[in-house]
Protein backbone atom coordinates (compact mmCIF):
# COMPACT_ATOMS: atom_id res chain seq x y z
CA UNK A 1 0.00 0.00 0.00
CA UNK A 2 1.60 3.43 -1.05
CA UNK A 3 0.35 5.68 1.44
CA UNK A 4 1.22 9.32 1.00
CA UNK A 5 4.33 10.30 3.74
CA UNK A 6 3.34 12.32 6.48
CA UNK A 7 5.49 15.40 5.76
CA UNK A 8 4.51 15.30 1.96
CA UNK A 9 0.81 16.17 3.77
CA UNK A 10 2.25 18.93 6.23
CA UNK A 11 3.98 20.22 3.32
CA UNK A 12 0.60 20.42 1.10
CA UNK A 13 -1.63 22.12 3.88
CA UNK A 14 1.45 24.85 4.44
CA UNK A 15 1.42 25.07 0.95
CA UNK A 16 -2.33 25.46 1.08
CA UNK A 17 -2.54 27.49 3.87
CA UNK A 18 0.06 30.00 2.69
CA UNK A 19 -1.91 30.25 -0.78
CA UNK A 20 -5.07 31.48 0.61
CA UNK A 21 -4.15 33.14 3.87
CA UNK A 22 -0.94 35.17 2.73
CA UNK A 23 -0.05 37.30 5.19
CA UNK A 24 1.04 35.61 8.67
CA UNK A 25 -0.42 36.73 11.71
CA UNK A 26 0.18 35.39 15.38
CA UNK A 27 -3.71 34.26 15.63
CA UNK A 28 -3.03 31.82 13.07
CA UNK A 29 -0.61 30.01 15.36
CA UNK A 30 -2.07 26.64 17.10
CA UNK A 31 -4.98 26.42 14.21
CA UNK A 32 -5.89 23.07 13.25
CA UNK A 33 -5.09 23.91 9.58
CA UNK A 34 -4.56 20.30 8.82
CA UNK A 35 -8.61 19.83 9.25
CA UNK A 36 -9.66 22.81 7.93
CA UNK A 37 -7.81 21.65 4.58
CA UNK A 38 -9.24 18.55 4.63
CA UNK A 39 -12.74 20.15 5.35
CA UNK A 40 -12.13 23.42 2.81
CA UNK A 41 -9.59 22.24 0.48
CA UNK A 42 -12.05 21.88 -2.26
CA UNK A 43 -13.52 25.47 -1.65
CA UNK A 44 -13.02 28.46 -4.08
CA UNK A 45 -11.08 31.26 -2.26
CA UNK A 46 -9.65 34.30 -3.30
CA UNK A 47 -7.01 34.98 -1.40
CA UNK A 48 -7.34 38.61 -1.84
CA UNK A 49 -10.48 39.00 -0.59
CA UNK A 50 -10.14 36.65 2.31
CA UNK A 51 -7.18 39.51 3.39
CA UNK A 52 -9.51 42.20 2.93
CA UNK A 53 -11.69 40.15 5.08
CA UNK A 54 -9.62 39.33 7.51
CA UNK A 55 -7.96 42.88 7.72
CA UNK A 56 -11.65 44.43 8.49
CA UNK A 57 -12.26 41.86 11.41
CA UNK A 58 -8.80 41.92 13.12
CA UNK A 59 -10.30 45.63 13.76
CA UNK A 60 -13.71 44.68 14.85
CA UNK A 61 -14.21 45.77 18.66
CA UNK A 62 -17.01 43.45 18.35
CA UNK A 63 -14.85 40.11 17.03
CA UNK A 64 -13.45 39.06 20.41
CA UNK A 65 -11.81 35.77 19.09
CA UNK A 66 -9.33 36.87 16.51
CA UNK A 67 -8.38 33.58 16.29
CA UNK A 68 -11.96 31.85 15.00
CA UNK A 69 -11.77 34.61 12.31
CA UNK A 70 -9.73 32.17 10.29
CA UNK A 71 -12.44 29.38 10.60
CA UNK A 72 -15.30 32.17 10.33
CA UNK A 73 -13.89 32.90 6.82
CA UNK A 74 -14.18 29.03 5.56
CA UNK A 75 -17.25 27.91 7.89
CA UNK A 76 -19.71 31.13 8.01
CA UNK A 77 -20.13 30.57 11.56
CA UNK A 78 -20.07 33.46 13.37
CA UNK A 79 -19.38 31.32 16.65
CA UNK A 80 -16.18 31.09 16.15
CA UNK A 81 -15.54 34.77 16.20
CA UNK A 82 -16.81 35.33 19.94
CA UNK A 83 -19.00 38.44 19.38
CA UNK A 84 -19.53 40.44 21.55
CA UNK A 85 -22.18 40.34 24.56
CA UNK A 86 -24.82 43.06 25.61
CA UNK A 87 -23.42 44.04 29.08
CA UNK A 88 -25.33 43.58 32.38
CA UNK A 89 -25.96 47.39 32.06
CA UNK A 90 -26.99 47.81 28.71
CA UNK A 91 -29.39 44.65 29.19
CA UNK A 92 -31.00 46.78 32.38
CA UNK A 93 -31.02 50.29 30.76
CA UNK A 94 -33.04 48.34 27.58
CA UNK A 95 -35.47 46.61 29.90
CA UNK A 96 -36.13 49.54 32.01
CA UNK A 97 -36.68 51.64 28.54
CA UNK A 98 -39.04 48.61 27.34
CA UNK A 99 -40.45 48.12 30.73
CA UNK A 100 -40.19 44.85 31.38
CA UNK A 101 -42.30 44.06 27.97
CA UNK A 102 -40.73 41.61 25.65
CA UNK A 103 -40.37 43.02 21.95
CA UNK A 104 -42.20 39.78 20.62
CA UNK A 105 -44.75 38.60 22.69
CA UNK A 106 -45.88 41.81 24.55
CA UNK A 107 -45.95 40.05 27.65
CA UNK A 108 -44.29 41.32 31.24
CA UNK A 109 -41.18 39.83 32.45
CA UNK A 110 -38.78 40.16 35.48
CA UNK A 111 -34.98 40.91 34.01
CA UNK A 112 -33.96 37.69 34.54
CA UNK A 113 -36.15 35.91 32.46
CA UNK A 114 -35.12 38.00 29.31
CA UNK A 115 -32.08 38.41 27.26
CA UNK A 116 -30.31 40.91 25.17
CA UNK A 117 -30.49 39.83 21.35
CA UNK A 118 -29.36 42.23 18.40
CA UNK A 119 -32.28 44.60 16.91
CA UNK A 120 -30.19 44.41 13.45
CA UNK A 121 -27.53 41.16 13.40
CA UNK A 122 -24.50 41.44 13.35
CA UNK A 123 -23.78 40.12 10.00
CA UNK A 124 -25.85 42.76 8.74
CA UNK A 125 -23.63 45.39 10.53
CA UNK A 126 -25.51 46.11 13.58
CA UNK A 127 -23.37 46.86 16.82
CA UNK A 128 -23.22 45.47 20.19
CA UNK A 129 -25.13 49.31 21.52
CA UNK A 130 -27.72 49.96 23.69
CA UNK A 131 -29.54 51.12 19.82
CA UNK A 132 -29.42 48.08 18.58
CA UNK A 133 -30.62 46.16 21.81
CA UNK A 134 -33.67 44.40 22.29
CA UNK A 135 -35.38 42.52 25.14
CA UNK A 136 -37.02 39.51 24.19
CA UNK A 137 -38.07 36.52 26.61
CA UNK A 138 -36.05 33.33 26.87
CA UNK A 139 -38.54 31.55 24.87
CA UNK A 140 -39.35 34.33 22.02
CA UNK A 141 -35.16 34.42 21.97
CA UNK A 142 -35.17 30.80 21.61
CA UNK A 143 -37.61 31.04 18.40
CA UNK A 144 -36.14 33.50 16.76
CA UNK A 145 -32.91 31.70 16.53
CA UNK A 146 -34.24 28.78 15.70
CA UNK A 147 -35.79 30.65 12.07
Amino acid sequence: MNATPLWLHFQTVINWVNTYFTKYRKEMKGIDWGRLYSEHKADVLDPVSLEERIKKLMIDDEVTSKKGIYEYLLTGKEKFLSLRQFSDSQKRQVYEKQGGICASCGKHFEIEQMEGDYHKPWGLGGKTDNDNCVMLCRDCNREKSNK
